[in-house]
């Protein structure tokens, strides 16, 4: 195919000779054996601060075209992509002695930077062809979206491995409760790090929706087991409404816009001490026929799905006492979710660990490592968490 015409960097990193090269079309290419394993090597100079000169980062690309592609699926232009990545922010980030794990782009929070091990980058590389594959035969999936992988090694530095990963709870509405839930060696849902309390609702959805996202996250299951990872979990971010969903969706809740001006002012469901408001009244039912399915919010799943959170009482981790709700009105709720943490439960290595820490402590730690196991599990719990309306249950017995 005809290459297309590079376009010239806006930022002050400056890209050397061999990164203008002229870059191919992908409208209708497919990957061959040679786009899995090539790299692509280039020289950065950027200046890190107002006071510093410019800094020298040699920078490796992997796999290029085929997260060209990917971005192409995700419908992220490669070009704005490449700015926001190799700018001021990511590169200072990458270089900072006490970084993070991850960092969310505070000029396009799209992406997050997130820095790998040696072993979860050798994942990525092992798993990135059925992924590939996957992602471009299940659109909606709910795996983490990779972007771009990448290592950089500032000039007198250590190196640096980092995957581009899309932001699940990126949202112009406040999310109000954030929870990552995985299993358990034991077959229990539990909150793992980073999520802020443990889960204590289920939620009800549209059964249209419902099906729709149980049958994507048994596609995702099966390839995850297919490539034998397992430990990943769910983030799953919550906003709580004040507000019918009608009003949230058409803006006259969540944003008030003067006419003339480009400053919008968010509003949220928070009281003036951080503290959340009581629900709207439109929230005096179990049932959901009241759940809007609006077609334009469906078109990606996990983001902005409109549900009825209902309080429920666990026992020491489980949800199988999901089926008794406390009896209180439920919430309006929207949510954004999406499967993480697909890096790190994988290899023979990591096999024999486990199975020698299960002889050990004399306790089922092989669930940690079957991903068969870890994959029925995992989809179990997620149906209970988001379960079958009565109706649902009535129609099906008829």
């Amino acid at each position: 195919m005809p290459p297309s015409t590079p376009r010239l960097p806006t930022s002050r990193c400056q890209k050397s000779p061999v990164e203008m090269e002229e870059k191919p079309a992908l409208r209708e290419w497919e990957p061959s054996d040679l786009d899995f394993v090539s790299t692509s090597n280039f020289s950065l100079q950027c200046s890190i601060g107002s006071h510093t000169a410019n800094a020298k980062f040699e920078w490796v690309d992997y796999r290029p075209a085929v997260f060209r592609k990917l971005q192409e699926f995700g419908e992220i232009d490669n070009d704005d992509y490449t700015d926001s990545i190799r700018g001021h922010e990511t590169l200072k980030f990458l270089i900072s002695p006490e970084k993070a794990t991850s960092l969310c782009l505070q000029h396009d929070d799209r992406f997050i930077i997130k820095i790998l091990s040696k072993s979860e980058m050798k994942v990525l590389l092992e798993i990135l062809p059925k992924y590939f594959h996957h992602l471009k035969k299940y659109r909606r999936s709910l795996l983490p979206k990779f972007y771009g992988l990448y290592v950089v090694k500032p000039q007198g530095g250590k190196k640096v491995r980092f995957v581009v990963v899309g932001n699940i709870l990126r949202s112009d509405i406040s999310i109000h409760k954030k929870f990552n839930l995985g299993i358990s060696p034991q077959g229990r849902l539990v909150s793992k790090a980073g999520a802020e309390e443990d889960l204590n609702v289920a939620f009800h959805l549209h059964a249209a929706v419902r099906h729709q996202l149980l049958r994507q996250i048994k596609h995702d299951c099966s390839f995850l087991k297919e490539v034998g990872v397992t430990e990943y979990s769910l983030l799953l971010g919550m906003h709580v409404c004040s507000a019918p969903f009608e009003a949230v969706f058409q803006g006259h809740y969540t944003t008030t816009h003067k006419e003339g001006s480009d400053d919008t002012e968010k509003k949220t469901s928070d009281g003036p001490d951080g503290t959340q408001c009581d629900p709207a009244e439109d929230m005096t039912t179990d049932d959901n026929s009241g759940l809007s399915c609006p077609i334009e919010f469906e078109s990606e799943l996990g983001i902005r799905m409109t549900a009825r959170a209902v309080n429920t009482h666990r026992k020491e981790g489980n949800l199988a006492s999901l089926c008794h709700p406390r009896k209180q009105p439920p919430d309006n709720v929207i949510l954004h979710l999406g499967i993480v943490n697909i890096l790190q439960g994988h290899s023979k290595l990591k096999h024999v660990e486990h199975v020698f820490r299960s002889l050990q402590s004399d306790s089922p730690m092989i669930l940690a490592v079957n991903p068969k196991v870890y994959s029925t599990h995992f989809e179990e719990f997620l149906c209970k968490i988001f379960p079958e309306s009565e109706a649902e249950k009535i129609m099906k017995e008829l």
